[in-house]
This record gives C-alpha cells, sequence and structure tokens, in this order.
C-alpha cells in the first residue's frame, strides 16, 4: 500500500452524497475551515462566513498547514479556504495534499497577489474550485462558495462546452463575438464555459484569450477531472 493510499484509509471520509439544491443551501450547515497565518483574515473570513445569508455553517480556523492538516485528519470539511503565503507550506502546496487525501473537500486558494500564472498552477496543481483576492468583499466569497457547492451537484451537465480542440474553441468565441453587434447601450457580454481534458489544452487556451481583446477570463476551476473557464465574450457597439 503506497503513502497516499494509507493515508486516504486513514483519513476520515469526506462529505458524500448529493448536495442541496438552491432552496435547500439555507436547511443544511456546512463546516468550513479557514487557513491563514494572519489572526484578522481568520476572525474576518470567519465572520463573513458564519453571517452569510445563502448557507448556515460553522468554520474552524487555522494559522498554518500543519494545523489545518491536523483539523482535516479529525473532521470532515465541506470546503478549505487557503493563504497562499504561510509559514511551513505555502497554500498551493497544501491544497495539493487536500486534493490527495480529501478529493471530495472543495478547494479555496486566498491570494493577495492574484496573477494568471499563480491561477493556472492552482488550477493544475491543486485543482483548486475557485480563488478569492485579497482584499475581498463578503459578497464574492459566499458567491464563490455558493457557486461551487452547486457546481458539485447540478455537475454542469448542459451548462458546459466540452472541446478537444484548442482552436475550435478559440473559434467558437471568435463566432459568438461576431454575432454580438450594435447592442442598444454599453457593452453586451456573453459567457462562454468550456471544459478540457488537460491542462495544456486549458493553458493554451486562457494564454490566447488573454490576448484577445473582446473576450475575458471569468471563473476557472477544475471539476471531475476536466479543467473549466469561463470565457465572457462581447463587444462595443459601433458609432
Amino acid at each position: 500500500m503506497s503513502e497516499h493510499e494509507q493515508d486516504r484509509k486513514d483519513s476520515p471520509p469526506a462529505p458524500q452524497g448529493p448536495l442541496p439544491s438552491e432552496e435547500e443551501l439555507e436547511s443544511k450547515t456546512y463546516r468550513f475551515l479557514v487557513v491563514d497565518d494572519d489572526e484578522d483574515i481568520r476572525r474576518l473570513l470567519s465572520h463573513t462566513l458564519v453571517r452569510s445569508a445563502e448557507f448556515r455553517c460553522t468554520v474552524d480556523t487555522a494559522e498554518d498547514a500543519p494545523h489545518a492538516l491536523a483539523l482535516l485528519e479529525k473532521n470532515a470539511y465541506d470546503a478549505v479556504l487557503s493563504d497562499q503565503i504561510m509559514p511551513e507550506e505555502n497554500g498551493i502546496a497544501f491544497l495539493m495534499e487536500v486534493k490527495d487525501r480529501w478529493p471530495a473537500t472543495l478547494r479555496f486558494l486566498i491570494t493577495a497577489h492574484t496573477n494568471l500564472g499563480s491561477v493556472l498552477r492552482a488550477v493544475n496543481l491543486a485543482q483548486v474550485h475557485s480563488y478569492i483576492e485579497k482584499p475581498f468583499d463578503p459578497s464574492e466569497v459566499n458567491r464563490a462558495l455558493v457557486e461551487a457547492l452547486l457546481r458539485r451537484q447540478r455537475r454542469l451537465r448542459g451548462q458546459v462546452i466540452h472541446i478537444s480542440q484548442v482552436q475550435e474553441a478559440l473559434r467558437l468565441v471568435r463566432d459568438v463575438g461576431g454575432q454580438i453587434t450594435n447592442p442598444p447601450s454599453g457593452m453586451l457580454r456573453v459567457g462562454l464555459t468550456f471544459s478540457f481534458q488537460t491542462a495544456q489544452d486549458f493553458n493554451r487556451f486562457t494564454f490566447e484569450i488573454m490576448r484577445s481583446k473582446d473576450a475575458s477570463i471569468g471563473d476557472v476551476h477544475v471539476f471531475e477531472g476536466r479543467f473549466h473557464v469561463t470565457v465572457a465574450v462581447g463587444t462595443r457597439p459601433s458609432g
């Protein structure tokens, strides 16, 4: 038996079974773990989550990865929210271990210096479900948790474009952008979520979209072994 297999055998079971519908979110009490070496951030995030109007939860906190792992070995958590810069072990490395040992637990990366490179590393290596940028808006934190919980339940059926070729995905983005002409006012935006089998295709597509003037990257996450990225497509009205 390998070390990871032994770890999984010794670890408590992660939350199982279907997640609630949107109407049922408030009826279940979730359990979250916040990991950050800054006590003020731990307190603020805990306060934000506990006071959420979208769900009920209890929140445990840890100041670093070793303390967080000790809690994970004793309790089953619905989600872990971890800072990127911490003593002992950084957030991506810590969340990689969470992914290996408790794969059903939702994983969120907290970072004060968001850049595409760190986001792609978090998605590729730790398969995070979302990232939270400091300073964070409480409503955005709650939205990220709700979307991740519902995403697992819905399994993204009918909401994702499963695609195998990067060029095909880019062509679709261009075609949709070309069909958005002369909106009544402002900029019309359409969200497209693409699902890629490999991290390489996901990375290539994401970098190409970054170079586009009429599209931008939104949510990125890994779900059921596939790499997902939502693209906002739009053009400005002529005139």
